[in-house]
């Protein structure tokens, strides 16, 4: 047994004075360094790169399709009606506020009992007054298309919650202020009225008190924050680029609407209800679309219809959850920093389910799932002074002001098929000023996982409805 031990003893000796002899030459160290530099990835950028210009920088893509709209952030220079108005951005409170109203809707209609169409409130992509009645917009994203013929060019938000396109139309017996002129039904040679009795009527909800002439459809939409627009379902010419045009689209001509709009003139609808631009157009580009989200208010994306030959490079795909429709569900079952897959039960993610989303800014955990992140998110982040968030809501957030770079951990999104999708960590961000950016995540209650807009930045997320998938490809809008 003696000997045993003093073996032992000298085997570990000679591998201690080994060891010593490589750290002195520093071999042994720096491999220990560069593998947990493998091991954990991170992404460093300037400060300055997360605040937008005076200048407009287009995304060459965009340029490159047909079928394409131009993505752009409503309150940076990109926005032409910004020009002559000046829109003042919302605040981080608004936002999370705002961006909560939204949540509760879609929450709403995924719940078993939200089946009748009837009772169902469309989820809210713009704003929601708040106790004292004040309205609050969040940030979100707009295309401009053409509508009617002489087509009359129109901002609309993109809204992957939505089924239904609607503008504001003259006559309007009540219509909130746009800086684009309205559309005027009888200024184009394309529009067409549809019968009350026509099938189609049916994809929309009737108002109790139907707009005349009562024997035309009519329909309502409302939002979760008391917004809604009423007028007549109808068909006009959509125009895309000047080689692409959508004859007889159903859209919403609304001639009463209400609500914290400012400026933009109604809603682009791109979910899987036979309303929605994707399936309107299935014949055409066989529902398939794809969205890359400009880096900040003074760079443009695009939003695509149809394939793309070749297919963006470095896509990854995962699988499309068909029981979340209409909203576009994911089988998400974990997060990770760094590349590393955080240690949270994967029922936490499953049992609620997870959806992504183009009108929430915020991305939403359960509770567990978010403390766990946020905390991890904080030891990572230690180098940089941790800051008092403006509420309890928004609670991870720091002051960059005496920092040129930043270093933050690449963020994962781990899926049930295999795939994990990675984001660059200055995308987990959402930057109010100078001294104020926090961290892109909410606690969402023990409810659908909700994927937000700013993580998806840059990237192009490609919706495969027929293929049942939804896929991720880095630097989108390049």
């Amino acid at each position: 047994m003696a000997t045993s031990i003093s073996f032992v003893g000298l085997s570990c000796f000679l591998l201690s004075l080994c060891l010593v002899c490589s750290l002195k030459e520093g071999y042994a160290f720096e491999e220990l360094i560069e593998s947990y530099a493998e091991s954990y990835l991170t992404h460093t950028f300037e400060v300055s790169s997360l605040f937008a210009s005076s200048i407009c920088n287009h995304s060459t893509k965009a340029n490159e399709r047909e079928s394409t709209f131009r993505v752009v952030d409503k309150y940076g220079p990109c926005f032409q009606p910004s020009l002559h108005r000046s829109v003042v951005p919302p605040s981080l409170t608004d936002i999370i506020r705002s961006d909560r109203a939204r949540i509760y809707s879609i929450q709403a209609r995924l719940s078993k009992n939200s089946g009748r169409r009837d009772l169902i409130v469309e989820p809210n992509s713009l704003g929601i007054p708040i106790i004292d009645g004040s309205a609050f917009d969040t940030l979100s994203y707009l295309v401009k298309v053409g509508l009617g013929t002489p087509k009359k060019d129109l901002s609309l938000i993109l809204d992957t919650g939505s089924r239904l396109t609607w503008t504001q139309c003259e006559p309007c017996r009540s219509c909130y202020k746009q800086s684009e002129p309205l559309y005027d039904r009888d200024d184009s040679n394309s529009y067409v009225t549809i019968p009350r009795n026509d099938p189609v009527c049916e994809y929309v909800r009737r108002p109790v008190d139907p707009p005349r002439p009562i024997n035309l459809c009519s329909y309502e939409i409302s939002y979760g924050d008391g917004s809604v627009s009423v007028g007549f379902f109808s068909k006009e010419t959509l125009t895309m680029s000047a080689a692409e045009k959508i004859n007889s689209f159903l859209f919403g001509c609304g001639t009463d609407n209400k609500g914290p709009f400012n400026l933009v003139a109604g809603i682009l609808g791109l979910n899987q209800e036979d309303a929605s631009i994707v399936f309107q157009t299935a014949q055409k580009y066989n529902k398939i679309f794809s969205y890359c989200l400009p880096s900040s208010t003074s760079s443009t994306g695009h939003l695509t219809f149809g394939s793309q030959t070749p297919a963006p490079a470095g896509i990854k795909y995962t699988k499309l959850v068909a029981e979340k429709s209409p909203f576009y569900g994911l089988d998400l079952i974990g997060i990770g920093l760094g590349g590393t897959k955080l240690n949270i039960p994967e029922s936490i993610f499953t049992t609620p389910g997870t959806i992504i989303d183009s009108g929430a800014v915020f991305s939403y955990l359960p509770p567990v799932a978010y403390m766990t992140f946020r905390d991890k998110f904080r030891v990572a982040m230690s180098a940089y002074p941790l800051i008092p968030g403006p509420t309890a809501a928004i609670e991870t957030c720091y002051d960059f002001s005496k920092s040129t770079s930043v270093t933050v951990p690449e963020i994962s999104f781990f899926f049930k098929d295999g795939t994990i999708v990675g984001i660059p960590g200055k995308y987990s961000f959402i930057e109010y000023n100078t001294t104020l950016t926090c961290l892109g995540f909410q606690d969402g209650g023990d409810k659908h996982s909700i994927i937000g807009n700013k993580v998806q930045r840059t990237m192009e997320v490609v919706y495969d409805v027929p293929g049942q998938r939804v896929g991720f490809a880095p630097n989108g809008c390049s």
